[in-house]
C-alpha cells in the first residue's frame, strides 16, 4: 500500500473537520453573542447553507473525475482560506453567511469526497483497509480538536481561532497536497486509474472494472434498492441525537447519561473504522451490506423494550458499530460496483441524498415523537426491517446473471 496516497486521504479527512458540525458548534455561542444575533439565527443560517452546499456537490464531483486531483484540492484549500478569513473578521451577516457556506461546502462536503473518491478508486486491492486508514483522520480530529479549540476560543476569542484554522490550511494542508502527490502520478486522474485497472484486468475480467456514469447508476435497480439502507444511519442517528432531550425526559434518562452514550458511540465507531476495512476486504462490501445494520436495529430494539439507564451506552455503542462499518463499506461498494471513472459524480450525488435526509430528520422526528417515544421507535424498527428485506432482495438481484 502506498503511504503517500494514504497520507493524502488522511489529510483530507482530518482537515474536513473545519466544516464539520462538531467543530463549528464550538463557535456558536460566542459568535452569536459577539454579532448580536438571536439564538435561532445561527441554526437557521447553518441549515440553509448546508442544504445549498449539498445541491452543489454533484457539480463539484464532476471536477474530481475530470481534473488532476492535486489542483482540485488546492482550489478547495484556497477557498477554505477565504471562508475562515470571513468568519474570523467579518462583522456583517452576509459575509459571515458566505464564510459559513464556504467552510461547510469545502470542509464537510468536498474534502471527504476527494479523500474517499481518490482512495476508493485507486486501491482496487485492499480497498477496505485503505479507506479505514484514511477515514480515521476525521476521528483523530474529533478527539484532539474540541478541547484545544474550546480553550483557545475562551482565551483568545473566536476570530483568532478561525484565523489559526486558515493558517493550518495554508501551512500544512496545501503543502501536504503537493508533497504527497507528484505531478504525473496516475493517482491524480480518474481516467488514468480506470485505464490502468482495465489493462491489469485483461479482456476476460474487463467488465468487472467497467465504469458506470451517474445516469446509469441512478437507473440501476440495485442502487435504488439499497438507497434506503444508505440513508438509515444518517437519518435515524441525526434525528435521535437532535431530539435526545425529548427522549431522555420521557424515558427518565439524565443529560449526563446521554453524553456518556455519545462518547461510547464515538469510541466504538473508531474501532470499527479501524478494523472494518479488513473485514470488508475479506467478505466484500456487497456481502457485508446485508448485515451492517444489524447492530443498529438491535440497539433500537433494546432502547424500545429496556427501561433501564444502562441501555443508553449500549444503544449508542451498537449504533457506532453500524456507523463505523457503514463509513468504510459504502465507499468500497461504490468503487467495486460502479468502477473508478465517474466515482466522484456518483458519490457526490449519494452525498446529496444523505444531507437532505439528515436535514429533514430533526423535523420528521419532532412530529413523530408526538406519538410517543415507544410508538416512534416502533416506526424506526419497521424502517430497519424494510432495509433488511431490501438488502436481501438486492443480493438476489446481484447474484442473477445479466440478461
Amino acid at each position: 500500500m502506498n503511504p503517500r496516497y494514504l497520507g493524502f486521504g488522511f489529510l483530507h479527512f482530518f482537515f474536513s473537520a473545519i466544516g464539520q458540525t462538531f467543530f463549528i458548534s464550538l463557535f456558536v455561542a460566542q459568535m452569536t453573542t459577539s454579532l448580536g444575533w438571536a439564538e435561532t439565527t445561527f441554526a437557521g443560517l447553518y441549515s440553509t447553507v448546508t442544504l445549498v452546499a449539498a445541491f452543489l456537490l454533484p457539480l463539484i464531483g464532476k471536477q474530481i473525475d475530470r481534473g488532476r486531483v492535486r489542483y482540485v484540492s488546492t482550489a478547495v484549500g484556497v477557498a477554505l482560506l477565504l471562508g475562515t478569513a470571513l468568519l474570523a473578521w467579518s462583522p456583517t451577516f452576509a459575509l459571515v453567511a458566505v464564510g459559513l457556506f464556504i467552510v461547510r461546502c469545502g470542509g464537510q462536503g468536498v474534502l471527504p469526497l476527494i479523500g474517499s473518491t481518490t482512495i476508493g478508486r485507486y486501491f482496487d486491492a485492499r480497498r477496505g483497509r485503505a479507506l479505514s486508514l484514511s477515514l480515521i483522520g476525521l476521528s483523530v480530529a474529533e478527539v484532539i480538536l474540541p478541547p484545544l479549540v474550546t480553550y483557545a476560543i475562551l482565551a483568545y476569542g473566536y476570530g483568532l481561532v478561525w484565523a489559526l484554522a486558515g493558517g493550518a490550511v495554508l501551512l500544512l494542508f496545501l503543502p501536504g497536497v503537493w508533497l504527497l502527490v507528484r505531478r504525473y502520478d496516475d493517482f491524480q486522474r480518474a481516467d488514468t486509474v480506470a485505464e490502468a485497472q482495465l489493462q491489469a484486468a485483461g479482456d476476460t475480467d474487463a467488465t468487472q472494472v467497467a465504469s458506470w456514469s451517474r445516469t446509469q447508476v441512478l437507473k440501476d435497480r440495485r442502487f435504488r434498492l439499497i438507497l434506503p439502507l444508505v440513508l438509515f444511519i444518517p437519518f435515524v442517528f441525526t434525528g435521535l441525537v437532535f431530539n435526545q432531550s425529548v427522549i431522555a425526559a420521557e424515558r427518565g434518562f439524565t443529560a449526563e447519561l446521554m453524553a456518556y452514550g455519545l462518547s461510547t458511540y464515538g469510541l466504538v465507531r473508531v474501532v470499527f473504522l479501524l478494523f472494518g476495512g479488513d473485514l470488508i476486504d475479506r467478505l466484500g462490501p456487497a456481502t457485508l451490506l446485508r448485515f451492517a445494520l444489524v447492530p443498529a436495529v438491535v440497539g433500537l430494539l433494546l432502547l424500545l423494550f429496556v427501561p433501564y439507564g444502562w441501555v443508553v451506552p449500549v444503544f449508542f455503542g451498537l449504533f457506532g458499530a453500524s456507523a463505523g462499518t457503514d463509513a468504510v463499506m459504502m465507499p468500497a461498494l461504490w468503487a467495486e460496483r460502479y468502477g473508478p471513472r465517474f466515482l466522484g459524480s456518483i458519490k457526490s450525488t449519494v452525498r446529496l441524498f444523505v444531507v437532505v435526509s439528515s436535514a429533514a430528520a430533526p423535523i420528521v422526528f419532532s412530529y413523530g415523537l408526538r406519538w410517543g417515544v415507544e410508538a416512534w421507535l416502533g416506526v424506526l424498527l419497521g424502517y430497519g426491517g424494510c432495509c433488511f428485506a431490501l438488502a436481501w432482495v438486492e443480493y438476489g438481484v446481484g447474484r442473477r446473471p445479466a440478461a
